[in-house]
């Protein structure tokens, strides 16, 4: 009887360590299994940005048409101007509600056009011609929504008086996994000195489509 009793006690024993030991597994080890999924999610959002950024500027350059297909569980939208990627996760890699630039050109650098308050410009040779943020927000004890934003800007030469902008156009427009996204060159404009405050503005007319 006794013997019994101690099998018994044994297994009762047993299967509590076994359920502390699940329980405390699942209590730490789902968590870090999820900010290491975000972590991952966030990471390539980023790259995937970078990305769309580099085809944007090599279709300006050399013209022709590239696309880029949506492999991200985001939305990603398309304004006339700028294009954004958001992301919902349950953490951040980011800091709380401030912009941070992540290419080497931020906002703050930007200089004023003397003739024309609405432009910001960057230095040719210097700034990047974009301008690309992220941002990320809580909206709950557990809820973030982490925004990716390109936004191109005018270059200016101090040295002569030629400007350079990457200029985007198209239908707003936005999508989410499995969407494609099209970049196609519409061709260069030049801005006679006479119609900008006396310098010449070379515009690269790039088309975005989300289709």
């Amino acid at each position: 009887m006794k013997k019994g009793q101690q099998e018994a006690l044994s297994a009762v024993l047993i299967s509590g360590i076994l359920i502390g030991v699940v329980g405390s597994v699942y209590f730490w080890g789902i968590p870090l299994v999820q900010k290491n999924k975000d972590n991952s999610l966030l990471e390539t959002a980023e790259t995937f940005m970078h990305d769309l950024d580099t085809k944007i500027k090599f279709v300006a350059n050399n013209g022709g048409r590239d696309q880029l297909v949506v492999t991200l569980p985001g939305i990603i939208r398309f304004d006339g101007k700028i294009i954004e990627l958001s992301i919902a996760t349950e953490g951040t890699i980011y800091a709380i509600d401030s912009p941070i630039p992540l290419g080497r050109t931020s906002s703050t650098n930007l200089k004023l056009d003397p003739y024309n308050a609405t432009i910001r410009y960057g230095v040719w040779g210097v700034d990047d011609p974009v301008i690309y943020t992220v941002k990320s927000t809580k909206y709950g004890e557990t809820s973030y929504e982490t925004d990716y934003v390109l936004e191109y800007i005018q270059l200016r030469n101090d040295k002569t008086t030629r400007d350079f902008v990457i200029e985007l156009t198209g239908n707003g427009a936005s999508g989410g996994l499995d969407r494609t996204i099209v970049i196609e060159s519409v061709g260069d404009q030049t801005i006679l000195p006479a119609d900008n405050n006396g310098r010449t503005l070379i515009k690269s007319t790039v088309r975005i489509s989300i289709v």
